[in-house]
């Protein structure tokens, strides 16, 4: 019984703490989606879209209208003389054009579609380049706490040896800059590793990194989001061309009146019904600089498709290139740290016997470390060249 509340415990304490922290790239994602500017922006378009369903969906193009008037004669003969009307005025759709407005209502339901995907990869492009910012803050400034405590073990042992006589004053003084030059070290590492995390906290609203971050460079049999954008704005430009030629004129409009007359305040009412048809005409003053316009706007969306394809081919390009030559800096970097520590090792044993100055092992203890930093910022630099071939893929975490 003890356990199994225990257990309860636990469960209702999970439940009721917030989120801080992601296991995976995607759910940081999903985070930062709920919270971007963006996302909100793109799904409004879709809801501009589906009202543009409702619209062509209507029995009207426009809403329908009501007239009322009343006329008599009581400021002057006063005779009983009283007309009332009543017009309801019915706009009608022009033949073809309630199915062009249809079709351009779908083009906008498919673009804000394809809005909505390239809004969530260009946010996940964000979130990589600030993942990895971070990582690579906190990987410098976990390097720069390990020279401090070197450091620190450094000094205490030089000034033991000075007491033994074994070593003179000024190199417990040597040691000591070094230790404060690490210290000031760690404290600049620590500022910039706190920007970064500020910086990932605003963006996804929480406090750690994911468990989960590096990706493997994939390959995608579909277009990338931003063409599928250009596309959709393509074949709504299209569209809205359409319409504008199948809008040649305003819309006719049917009225139904009823008329109510008395010639007389003795004489009886009488009561008649009216049609109306108002049918405007087409003319090329009126009808062309819409068409120009939308004509236009097509023009202009496939130009932007052609140059959006152009970026996104340099852009995967850049970023294999970019890739190729991180593995090759990982690769010299790893191999350069390698060796220089094991050349501090060495030079270690030759202080420790006392066969090597120590403005030498310090010397050594500085390379070798710089190495172990450029490595290490190596490969957090090729994580993120894989994360970057990715983004340019238009692939999603």
């Amino acid at each position: 019984m003890k356990s199994s509340g225990l257990v309860l415990c636990a469960l209702a304490f999970s439940i009721s703490t917030p989120v801080w922290a992601a296991h995976t790239l995607r759910e940081a994602l999903d985070r930062a989606w709920e919270r971007a500017a963006q996302g909100r922006i793109a799904e409004s378009r879709g809801i501009m879209a589906e009202a543009s369903h409702t619209a062509a969906r209507s029995w009207f193009p426009e809403a329908p209208s009501v007239e009322f008037s009343h006329r008599d004669d009581r400021l002057n003969e006063n005779l009983g003389l009283r007309e009332r009307e009543v017009d309801l005025n019915l706009p009608l759709w022009l033949p073809g054009q309630r199915a062009a407005k249809s079709n351009l209502a779908k083009k906008e339901s498919a673009e804000s579609q394809a809005a909505i995907a390239d809004a969530r990869l260009s946010l996940a492009g964000r979130l990589r380049e600030s993942v990895w910012a971070w990582a690579a803050a906190r990987t410098e400034a976990d390097l720069a706490r390990e020279r401090l405590e070197t450091a620190q073990r450094l000094e205490a042992d030089v000034a033991r040896r000075v007491k033994a006589g074994d070593l003179a004053r000024t190199d417990v003084l040597m040691a000591r800059d070094e230790t404060l030059a690490a210290s000031n070290a760690l404290s600049e590492a620590r500022t910039r590793e706190r920007q970064a995390q500020i910086r990932y906290r605003a963006l996804t609203g929480l406090e750690a990194l994911p468990d989960q971050m590096e990706e493997d460079v994939v390959r995608l049999d579909r277009p990338h989001p931003r063409e599928v954008v250009a596309e959709a704005a393509v074949a709504r430009a299209r569209a809205e061309l359409l319409l504008m030629r199948e809008s040649r004129r305003d819309a006719p409009e049917l009225s139904i009146g009823w008329q109510q007359t008395r010639e007389a305040r003795a004489q009886p009412d009488s009561h008649s019904l009216r049609l109306g048809l108002l049918f405007p005409f087409a003319t090329d003053g009126h009808n062309a600089p819409r068409v120009a316009q939308a004509n236009a706007g097509l023009i202009q969306a496939e130009a932007e498709g052609r140059q959006v394809q152009i970026e996104i081919e340099a852009e995967q390009q850049e970023a294999e290139a970019l890739l190729e030559n991180a593995k090759a800096a990982h690769s010299i970097a790893s191999e350069r740290a390698a060796a220089a520590l094991e050349r501090l090792r060495l030079l270690q044993k030759a202080f420790d016997l006392g066969e090597l100055a120590l403005s030498e092992l310090m010397r050594a203890r500085g390379n070798a470390g710089q190495a172990k930093l450029e490595a290490a910022l190596a490969r957090t630099a090729l994580a993120l060249s894989k994360a970057r071939v990715n983004q340019s893929r238009g692939a999603l975490p």
